[in-house]
């Protein structure tokens, strides 16, 4: 293997960091926890989303602390893989917080159906993390441009197959799932 090293993570007069030898720092790191978030919040006047809310409790906080937003997201189970989809965990989420803070979806979009679903279940809004990534590795900003044109042909068609003119329409009728599908998590 090459040897790859990371010089932005280099302090002066040091040699970098192997790859991975920063990767295995960073997964040392204590993770930040709520008085880490309430401080940046503290800090930060501006917009401020804090990604990663799966359950009721921790949306509610997340209002507490006096976020502008949160990201229904499991971080694509890198973590753990045997957390609930962001989709399966959504509406409990926007049925608790909202109308207090703007909730979007992050977390197994791969076509524009998916985002249909999360708009129709209450998403404000929906991230593709690793959809433009592919595209951009694939083909630069032409690939990039090609992923947001079949996502939009996505959204499209499943407005059309739904009989829907915009998204403005979608309601949760619009999604058809078994009823334990869904997921309650910290109530």
């Amino acid at each position: 293997m090459p040897d790859l090293t990371t010089p932005n993570m280099a302090t002066a007069g040091s040699k970098p960091p192997t790859f991975f030898g920063a990767y295995y720092e960073w997964m040392q790191t204590p993770l930040p926890g709520w008085d880490d978030i309430a401080w940046l919040r503290a800090e930060w006047d501006g917009p401020f989303m804090v990604k990663g809310v799966c359950r009721i409790d921790d949306a509610r906080r997340v209002v507490d602390l006096g976020a502008t937003a949160l990201s229904v997201s499991n971080h694509g189970g890198n973590n753990l893989d045997g957390t609930p989809a962001p989709l399966r965990s959504l509406p409990a989420i926007v049925d608790a917080v909202g109308t207090q803070i703007e909730v979007v979806l992050d977390g197994g979009v791969r076509r524009g159906s998916d985002v249909v679903k999360a708009l129709a279940l209450g998403a404000k809004a929906v991230m593709i993390g690793r959809a433009y990534l592919w595209g951009l590795a694939a083909n630069g900003q032409a690939g990039v441009e090609n992923v947001l044109d079949v996502l939009r042909g996505g959204i499209d068609s499943t407005l059309l197959g739904l009989g829907k003119a915009g998204v403005g329409e979608l309601s949760r009728d619009d999604v058809v799932v078994p009823p334990e599908f869904y997921r309650r998590l910290g109530d």
